[in-house]
């Protein structure tokens, strides 16, 4: 059992005590537990008898102890004592702010950290700083991503078995999920489902029960050869921002996927392809899967730190996409980790209140004011711009007149716009625009010299593709699809697209947020 009680009235030899080698610090923990009160003796008594059953890791933390006391019925005063001697025990690190750090048994589950996290963990457990890249190369190294330290024995680079113990006792190698199943759509893209791991079962503590999806897109050449994989990550289950078109949307937010859920998709992916001997490699991340990356901040940022360093990927291959959380698509920028896609998708307020609810709390003069800000046109400098995407709906913001004020617009940004394909879902109220319309919207910008795209819908035929991704039945709620002006539900009548939407409830003005699947 780990000693978790340091009861001591002077504060000064507290001190000290923390500056002494371990051995010492030990005896004086223990000396000074059996002098303890009785109340603290009873947590002691419940921690280590759990720790006799296999219940709980020697590494439990102080406040994983309160909460087994708590279950157990230890009386208030117990809880109150054990809480005021938390701050002595109780091991700080510049990423405890983190949800989903630890299992249930109290371990902290290491692929959460990043590289300098993962140093500072191994000078607490007093290893060298040095031991945590040794770590990161068989966790991400291409052709390792070890699932536990007894696979890398045989190697001159394995880990001796005193580090080991260390890991297994106060750490997990775990990610949080498990590949359930991949399905392969006709031109080649990949979805793969991922079942994440609920507390019993090794995963993160409270963690929730569901499956995940990520997306593996093949780029190819003019002449078809496939050169490498776009990996779409998704960063929650499920999302809070009820975009109308978005089938993930349509699930509302079951849960935040934590910084080793996020990364896992990418080892899993990677050994997935390996098994099946296929040597494209993974070149480009997008975080365009399930949720709304920036609702989920410091998970992701955390997951854009483990991809550049741990599995070597270039910070512009990896694009984190958003509908406008304002405040934190500030902070991201000034980060400057990664490239920025911004989900438009409307050039009124009208509408977008309507189709992105998060337009109610950040309207179009807020976000496209932070993106002139942060991408003046006339300080342009070479890939430094952002990408502007915009799904076009029949009938809803697909007309001469809406290309013509979305140049406008974003004139004065320096940005590529990328004009999205809508993909049908079930139930949906939508269609997808016609091909004509598609090209006369981009002739706008083409005709002003304005860099413009037109994503290429792949795995659609298997709910890979965007937009898609998720399953409504997992939410006992799913989230409101909203009224359209009136005069957008005439137009949305006149192009077919309504008579789809009667299976769904019409509800008022209700509701914030982003897409899912941006």
């Amino acid at each position: 059992m780990r000693s978790v009680i340091f009861h001591n009235s002077n504060t000064a030899a507290q001190e000290k005590c923390r500056g002494w080698p371990q051995a010492w610090r030990r005896k004086q923990e223990l000396r000074s537990a059996r002098t303890s009160k009785p109340k603290i003796l009873i947590l002691i008594r419940v921690v280590a008898m759990h720790a006799e059953t296999n219940d709980l890791a020697p590494s439990t933390s102080f406040s994983r102890a309160i909460d087994i006391a708590a279950s157990r019925r230890a009386t208030t005063s117990t809880l109150a004592a054990a809480a005021d001697l938390s701050s002595l025990v109780e091991p700080s690190f510049s990423f405890s702010h983190r949800p989903g750090l630890f299992d249930e048994a109290g371990r902290l589950m290491l692929k959460n950290l990043t590289l300098p996290e993962l140093e500072e963990w191994c000078l607490s457990v007093g290893e060298p700083a040095k031991r945590a890249k040794q770590l990161y190369r068989w966790l991400y190294g291409t052709r390792k991503w070890i699932r536990n330290l007894d696979q890398a024995d045989g190697d001159p680079q394995a880990f001796s078995a005193e580090f080991k113990s260390k890991v297994f006792s106060g750490a997990s190698l775990e990610g949080g999920l498990q590949l359930q199943s991949v399905h392969t759509a006709r031109d080649g893209t990949r979805k793969l489902v991922f079942a994440l791991l609920g507390a019993e079962q090794g995963g993160p503590a409270r963690g929730t029960h569901g499956t995940v999806e990520t997306v593996l897109i093949p780029m190819t050449n003019r002449s078809g050869e496939n050169l490498r994989y776009t990996a779409c990550l998704s960063t929650q289950v499920g999302c809070a921002m009820n975009c109308q078109f978005c089938y993930t949307g349509r699930m509302g937010l079951l849960a935040n996927l934590t910084t080793a859920q996020i990364v896992e998709q990418v080892v899993e992916a990677r050994r997935y392809l390996a098994e099946q001997s296929v040597p494209i490699r993974i070149a480009n991340i997008v975080f365009m899967g399930m949720g709304e990356p920036l609702h989920n901040y410091d998970s992701v940022m955390a997951t854009i730190e483990i991809l550049a360093t741990g599995l070597e990927l270039s910070r512009n291959k990896i694009i984190v996409s958003t509908v406008g959380l304002v405040p934190e698509m500030r902070k991201f920028i000034a980060a400057g980790t990664a490239k920025l896609a911004v989900s438009l998708h409307a050039t009124t307020d009208e509408v977008r209140d309507w189709i992105v609810p998060t337009n109610r709390r950040y309207p179009l003069d807020q976000l496209l004011g932070a993106l002139r800000e942060s991408f003046p046109y006339d300080k342009r400098k070479g890939d430094d711009f952002v990408v502007i995407e915009y799904v076009l709906l029949a009938g809803v913001n697909d007309t001469l007149e809406d290309a013509q004020r979305l140049l406008a617009l974003t004139s004065d940004i320096y940005c590529l716009v990328n004009l999205i394909v809508f993909n049908p879902h079930e139930g949906t109220p939508f269609r997808r625009s016609a091909d004509e319309s598609v090209r006369a919207f981009r002739g706008v910008f083409l005709t002003a010299g304005r860099p413009c795209t037109v994503r290429t819908s792949k795995g659609d035929d298997e709910m890979a593709a965007c937009g898609q991704l998720g399953d409504v039945n997992l939410s006992a709620r799913p989230a409101p699809m909203l009224k359209p002006p009136d005069a957008l539900a005439a137009r949305l009548v006149g192009t077919g697209a309504g008579t789809v939407a009667t299976p769904l409830v019409m509800a008022g003005e209700t509701g914030s947020g982003c897409c899912g699947g941006n």
